[in-house]
């Protein structure tokens, strides 16, 4: 059962992806040459800059979903009231919080950017963006932990396509009838705040939440602990922006938002394999199915170590000149950036290794355990990134993030190998060498092959086509000659959850 939940979570996350890549290339594209890069770039960094509020929500959210696992499996509702209830009441606060910081920042980031905009247009701008968050984490976001924790992510990716999708069609609409960026983005507000609504109203009468509980901070007491880490995983992400917005300009950060395009791209499609896996792990450590546990890890590693380096090696070979496909008409900056695109793929290579043991630490709620080195993480990318910037620029920067990445997976695995499952690290580095090689021979073959000149999407395209064939060649056969056995398990993982739901369709 818990396979089958985690399949159907990854086919609609799968599905969830692909419906946000194609929207977040869309507007942007539209933004970048219906009004500018320095349009591109502010909104791009106030997007950033309002994501402050994750740091909360993913301080609760991993606590909640930890301290759910039990409850859930034993179907207590009166203990899961409780800690909804009691994640509710901060979530609430944690609202207030954000409306604060959104003031504070509406009036003294216009003055970031006074070269380029008056401080009414920048302060306005900020205020309207940040409706669409506050109503997400007042109505919905407490639910979609329960449902997370409940390996029902399905639901809440679901109920996103159509966000994204409707929210894209407005502000195409919108755009192309001539309105301006404060008025496209206040009238797409409206679809944010019908989408969490609806979860919570679901929620509520799926798992019948007792209304009356009294809460009790007890049962997510390590909320700081995680909301520590998050706050460092938040300064880590966004250092970068932060940064060039300071010490550059809005051309370098609508340059950097233009790559982070592809990057959080794929980034996205990688995640969508985790969808439920936390879940999972979660309900055996409450069983204290812990060879199991080990078993289904090195899987789980297989699985993300192949997807990381197959479709990594695949943004290596067409990022540059998708990305000069999509500047085409847009001359107010430089957008062909190789060095720093081989960087930024590296550190999100390490960034996506990581997943499975930042998921099975977060099962087994370690959080407490595992914050120092999220701040060191932190450290590492703004001194050096501090550091770079002024003789390498936007170079500078992703040497910091590739630095950063490259220390807290380490620790990630180290952590988890001693402390959780009681194995060997030289399991992480052998796969994190064999995934280097295979990126490195790909690119030599990628080099020798004549590819044709992708002056349209048609050419980029069929050029794509190409260079995933040997990407997949070659990892499928690294996977065959170094990891036999863990591929015969996960094929016949997969064989026996596909038969299970045939069995069900059937019935």
């Amino acid at each position: 059962m818990r396979a089958q939940k985690t399949f159907v979570n990854i086919i609609w996350a799968f599905i969830y992806e692909i419906t946000t890549i194609a929207c977040g290339f869309i507007l942007p594209r539209l933004i970048l040459t219906s009004f500018g890069s320095e349009y591109n770039g502010i909104t791009s960094a106030i997007t950033q800059f309002l994501q402050v509020i994750s740091l909360f929500q993913a301080g609760v959210g991993g606590v909640t979903m930890a301290a759910l696992y039990k409850p859930l499996a034993e179907k207590n509702i009166e203990k899961i009231s409780v800690i909804v209830k009691s994640t509710e009441s901060f979530m609430r606060k944690v609202v207030l919080i954000f409306a604060g910081f959104t003031v504070i920042l509406a009036c003294f980031y216009p003055f970031v950017v006074s070269n380029e905009f008056d401080w009414f247009f920048t302060a306005s701008l900020v205020l309207i963006m940040s409706l669409s968050t506050m109503a997400q984490y007042f109505f919905g976001q407490t639910y979609q932990f329960l449902l997370n924790a409940d390996q029902r992510q399905r639901l809440i990716s679901i109920i996103n396509i159509f966000k994204f999708v409707a929210n894209t069609v407005i502000c195409v609409v919108m755009i192309h009838m001539g309105y301006g960026i404060r008025t496209v983005k206040l009238t797409a507000t409206v679809v944010y705040v019908i989408a969490p609504v609806f979860v919570s109203v679901y929620a509520k009468k799926q798992y019948r939440i007792i209304a009356n509980v009294k809460k009790d901070n007890s049962v997510i007491k390590q909320r700081w602990d995680n909301f520590g880490q998050q706050v460092a995983t938040f300064v880590t992400i966004n250092t970068d922006l932060v940064i060039l917005s300071i010490f550059s300009n809005v051309y370098e950060v609508s340059v950097y938002a233009v790559y982070n395009l592809v990057f959080n791209a794929v980034y996205g499609l990688i995640s969508t394999l985790t969808k439920g896996v936390e879940a999972a792990f979660g309900n055996m450590l409450a069983k204290e199915e812990y060879a199991l546990l080990r078993k289904n890890l090195r899987i789980y590693e297989q699985v993300i170590f192949a997807t990381t380096t197959f479709l990594f090696t695949i943004a290596i070979g067409t990022t540059l000149s998708f990305v000069s496909l999509y500047t085409v008409k847009v001359t107010d900056a430089n957008y062909l950036r190789p060095l720093f695109l081989y960087i930024m793929i590296a550190a999100f290579m390490f960034r996506c290794f990581r997943f499975p043991y930042e998921g099975i630490t977060k099962a087994a709620g370690h959080f407490r355990q595992t914050r120092t080195p999220a701040f060191v993480e932190a450290a590492i990318n703004i001194g050096v990134s501090v550091i770079l910037v002024f003789p390498l620029g936007i170079v500078g920067v992703a040497i910091g993030t590739l630095m950063a990445y490259l220390f807290r997976t380490t620790r990630f695995a180290i952590y988890v190998s001693k402390n959780i499952v009681q194995r060997s690290i030289w399991l992480f580095v052998k796969r994190v060498i064999m995934s280097g090689i295979c990126v490195l021979l790909t690119i030599v073959i990628f080099s020798i092959i004549p590819f044709v000149d992708a002056n349209s999407y048609i050419t980029w395209a069929l050029n794509a086509v190409i260079v995933a064939v040997i990407a997949f060649i070659m990892v499928l056969s690294v996977e065959v000659v170094f990891y036999h056995d863990d591929l015969m398990r996960l094929l016949k993982m997969i064989k026996g959850v596909l038969k299970k739901r045939k069995a069900i369709e059937y019935r």
